[in-house]
């Protein structure tokens, strides 16, 4: 039981990882607006946000993506941007495969944190196992989650030999 448990968190863990922080694959995101703050570094995507990379997807109502440029010479023409935050607000869902985490709102720290907040009504579902709490927090580098909520709730169901 434990051990189906450990495995639900981790594989959640693999999960929020991915999404946001793999440099090397791009982030494509889809929404009824955007709008660019130049001088705040932020870019905010409303309305019917689709946001997807390495086969992580994520919904919501709202999403800021906060970021710093690149520190590139001068002798490069395009200094870049580097993703520092990503908020993402309202009936907020992560899917990867069979696994979904869901929320009011999550928040993706990147470097030196690394750690993802999921707020409000917070939940993760793998296949028919269930995890609920008011705040889920998950520590990327510690491969850690922290659930809270009053009261945590669990749902575990244990491997059966067919599976």
């Amino acid at each position: 039981m434990i051990a189906k448990l450990v495995k639900i968190i981790l594989g959640l863990i693999i999960i929020t990882s991915t999404f946001c922080w793999a440099e090397v694959k791009p982030l494509y995101i889809q929404a009824d607006t955007m709008e660019a703050f130049q001088n705040q570094n932020l870019v905010v995507f409303k309305g019917n946000v689709k946001a997807s990379q390495n086969g992580v997807k994520l919904y919501a109502d709202l999403m800021k993506v906060f970021y710093t440029k690149s520190q590139k010479s001068n002798s490069q023409k395009d200094f870049g941007k580097v993703v520092e935050r990503v908020e993402a607000e309202g009936h907020v869902v992560i899917i990867q495969e069979d696994r979904k985490a869901l929320g009011e709102k999550a928040v993706f720290y990147r470097f030196p944190e690394e750690k993802i907040i999921l707020t409000g009504n917070a939940r993760i579902e793998d296949l028919k196992n269930l995890i609920l709490g008011e705040e889920i927090t998950i520590l990327l580098k510690e491969k850690k989650m922290v659930i809270k909520g009053t009261p945590v709730k669990a749902t575990i169901y244990p491997r059966t030999f067919q599976q």
